[in-house]
């Protein structure tokens, strides 16, 4: 397209001189009269071509250029069916990248659906404990409130004897401590003679004091159970349980190594 153009623009410039050869004359004044034909000729012949290439109409850039754009003329070729089915697969992906989206939406709202299940119906699963430990969320604490009739404590001492007066229970001997049931120390204070004296709170209602131990395992705010021993001693230890008035519960009797209650 670009030499058309050249070929066209170089059309455009009018001729201004040309070479005519003639047939040289013998004589003198025939060879002068010979070159004013010449002359006349020459003139002649660059007039008719200056008149022919004005006549010329030369098409425009715009007007090559827009034959580009123009539709193709017979669209059953194998070259534009080509193309018409390389707009069409184009056109066909579109649905495809929507079904993916559509995808991740449904997927985002079943998960928000099941946050919200499961926080409403299981306040203590893995993801509420989760969301409330990172964004500082009140946790709700659970309060135990049996009352000492609820529990069934265990006395476990090895061989040693043990004797029951209006509520505290002595242990003779040596050897380990162990708690009479689950729970939490509470309490460890030490008496002047080096014994420690270890609380064991069960729940807001009752709790054990032993006292007497000679070396004490467990430590403050540390959970005991009844098969962990929390201390040791050398020669006997005291224990007795108490109710939420912090008073010494006494109606209940000892039958192989266990505590039944009076009431």
């Amino acid at each position: 397209m670009n030499e058309k153009l050249q070929y066209a623009s170089m059309l455009e410039i009018p001729v201004n001189t040309c070479n005519i050869t003639l047939t040289p004359a013998k004589k003198g004044r025939r060879k002068k009269k010979r070159r004013e034909e010449s002359e006349g000729v020459k003139q002649e012949l660059i007039e008719k071509i200056n008149q022919k290439n004005q006549e010329m109409t030369i098409p425009e850039q715009d007007g090559l250029e827009s034959l580009v754009d123009q539709p193709l003329e017979n669209p059953e070729s194998p070259e534009n069916s080509a193309s018409v089915h390389a707009v069409e697969n184009k056109k066909e992906k579109k649905p495809h990248g929507f079904s993916i989206i559509g995808a991740q939406v449904a997927v985002i709202g079943l998960l928000i659906v099941s946050i919200i299940l499961t926080n409403y119906l299981y306040a203590d699963s893995g993801i509420n404990v989760f969301f409330r430990e990172v964004f500082g969320a009140e946790q709700t604490v659970s309060v135990d409130q049996r009352e000492y009739d609820d529990f069934l404590p265990v006395l476990s001492m090895g061989d040693a004897e043990v004797t029951l007066t209006d509520g505290i229970m002595s242990f003779s001997g040596a050897g380990s401590v162990y708690s009479p049931c689950d729970g939490v120390v509470s309490a460890i204070t030490q008496t002047e003679d080096g014994k420690y004296t270890v609380e064991i709170t069960h729940s807001t209602n009752f709790k054990s004091i032993i006292s007497g131990i000679d070396y004490a395992y467990a430590g403050l705010e540390q959970k005991v159970y009844g098969n962990i021993p929390v201390g040791f001693v050398r020669d006997g230890v005291t224990a007795c349980f108490k109710n939420q008035d912090d008073a010494v519960i006494s109606d209940y009797q000892i039958v192989d190594g266990g505590i039944v209650w009076s009431v």
